[in-house]
């Protein structure tokens, strides 16, 4: 009995050593390199905070166009999800709700995080309700650059492409709607 617990006792200090080990390689580099075929490419990633610049976005969108954060002049709600995701489906509708009501005065991109065109279109086919424009990125590029660690991860840019609110998990309509407010009035 006694050698039964030993045992355990190894096997979770090695768990937590290597889990330890895992956490601390994971978070706070500075550059990530990504092997793509024979080549190597450096992505810098961040850790986006309130007041940041935002690193710009370009990302090809399911309206047959780009969405290119430098070329507007307006706020801008980019929003990091994916299909599997309840909680990013159970907060779509609000974020339909609020691009009706606030589309014309603030730019809205949901971007998928890591899945092909034809499950993002799959799924839009199955909720034909939503006609915000959904970015597409496929190798979860910014989700890599932007460090993002839970999805639905929410950024609300002001005109100045500062950020004004890093939102990680779902929120309500009514707290979307206080940070687009405050986002179109400054």
């Amino acid at each position: 009995m006694r050698t039964v617990n030993v045992k355990r006792i190894k096997v979770l200090f090695l768990f937590g050593v290597v889990l330890l080990l895992s956490v601390a390689c994971s978070k706070g580099n500075d550059v990530a390199i990504e092997n793509q075929s024979e080549t190597t490419k450096e992505i810098v990633s961040y850790d986006l905070t309130e007041g940041m610049d935002m690193p710009n976005v370009v990302v090809e969108t399911n309206k047959g166009n780009n969405f290119d954060l430098s070329k507007t002049d307006k706020p801008a709600l980019i929003n990091f999800w994916a299909t599997w995701c309840p909680p990013c489906r159970e907060e779509m509708p609000s974020l339909q709700n609020l691009y009706e009501e606030y589309g014309n005065k603030i730019d809205f991109v949901m971007i998928d995080s890591g899945e092909t065109k034809e499950a993002v279109q799959s799924f839009l086919v199955e909720n034909e309700v939503y006609t915000f424009p959904i970015g597409y990125d496929t190798d979860n590029t910014y989700g890599f650059k932007f460090n993002i660690m839970a999805i639905p991860t929410t950024y609300i840019v002001g005109k100045d492409k500062k950020i004004k609110n890093v939102i990680v998990g779902m929120r309500t309509e009514e707290q979307y709607k206080e940070f687009i407010e405050k986002a179109i009035t400054e």
